[in-house]
């Protein structure tokens, strides 16, 4: 009874208009972003030998960090859909901004998040809007500037998600540094956040061969359309098993179980190379690295599992459309 009054009583058409503006933030991109953010937080700790495991301590300050970080993110999320609405309906994504919303008022929410997401981190940590002002800067800014054309360059297109991540694991590691002088704290920092960026971007590589189509059909340059789906593919694989053997060096696990439990699914892009196997590549790895992650912060499952749930209700009653979803055909 519950289930099928939550899946076709007609009041919920009523109610998913007014989360329009929430979802224009793509809120299924923040199981990404918050793990980027604690595996920033998880260095700075492993850095300063403080490791917590399991801590379920529920602090104000991370709380406030992370919704302002999540502001932050919002804003640049909302636009880039503004600078990419064309190649977005070529590749057939469901798109709230200028069909239930206009690009007028998404820049005004925009602006909104961004005030909002700044004044909430300069009042807990003022030393983490460096890294989160310039990846705004960047990310929200400069590459969605239709005159620079940044993400028309192959290179380019893929450095906006590795900027993307890098900053979001800088912020967690600013957040953690416990009195360590910020330049030491990166210094030390690099050799642990190196294999989180190899097997991020590896998914990334997933991605663009995901959109290749849409990408084609909107004239812009990205890495599968210059070198091929098959050598994009094994580049992922590589940068994956990179990502492996460097943790296993330097004897870091989070980023060891990560990536080791991510090959098998960019073995399978390579060798069989079906979209089933492109997706695949995509959700599972994101999944993995929020799953290890719970075990070092387990309340960020809440968040998660929150956000999972809200999306779904969202996209189900707005599109018709089960997402985000862990099924991939044939599972």
């Amino acid at each position: 009874m519950i289930k099928e009054f939550l899946k076709s009583n007609p009041i919920h058409k009523k109610i998913v208009p007014s989360l329009d503006m929430i979802m224009i933030a793509r809120l299924s991109y923040f199981f990404g972003v918050w793990a980027m953010v604690c595996i920033g937080m998880y260095i700075g700790d492993l850095i300063n030998n403080s490791v917590d495991i399991n801590s379920i301590t529920i602090s104000f300050s991370t709380s406030m960090l992370f919704l302002g970080i999540s502001f932050i993110c919002a804003a640049i999320f909302i636009n880039n859909q503004i600078y990419d609405l064309e190649t977005d309906k070529n590749n057939n994504k469901k798109i709230i901004i200028d069909n239930y919303i206009t690009i007028d008022f998404s820049k005004k929410v925009s602006l909104f998040f961004i005030v909002c997401g700044l004044l909430l981190i300069i009042f807990i940590d003022y030393l983490v809007v460096s890294p989160m002002a310039l990846l705004y800067l960047i990310c929200g800014v400069l590459f969605t500037n239709k005159n620079l054309k940044f993400k028309q360059n192959i290179f380019l297109n893929f450095l906006f998600y590795m900027i993307l991540a890098l900053f979001l694991i800088l912020s967690g590691i600013t957040y953690s540094r416990s009195g360590m002088s910020i330049i030491n704290l990166f210094a030390i920092s690099i050799k642990y956040l190196t294999p989180f960026l190899l097997l991020y971007g590896a998914v990334v590589l997933a991605v663009n061969i995901l959109d290749q189509e849409g990408d084609r059909l909107s004239n812009r340059c990205t890495i599968p359309q210059n070198i091929g789906v098959r050598f994009t593919s094994i580049i992922a694989f590589l940068m994956c098993s990179l990502s492996f053997l460097i943790g296993l060096y330097i004897e870091e696990p989070l980023s060891v179980v990560c990536s080791i439990s991510s090959v098998p699914f960019f073995l399978f892009l390579i060798f069989r190379g079906k979209e089933k196997d492109i997706v695949r590549a995509v959700r599972y790895p994101i999944l993995l690295v929020n799953f290890y992650i719970f075990m070092i912060f387990p309340l960020l499952f809440y968040p998660i599992v929150i956000t999972f749930y809200l999306s779904k209700y969202y996209y189900w009653h707005r599109f018709s459309l089960h997402y985000p979803t862990l099924l991939v055909d044939n599972d």
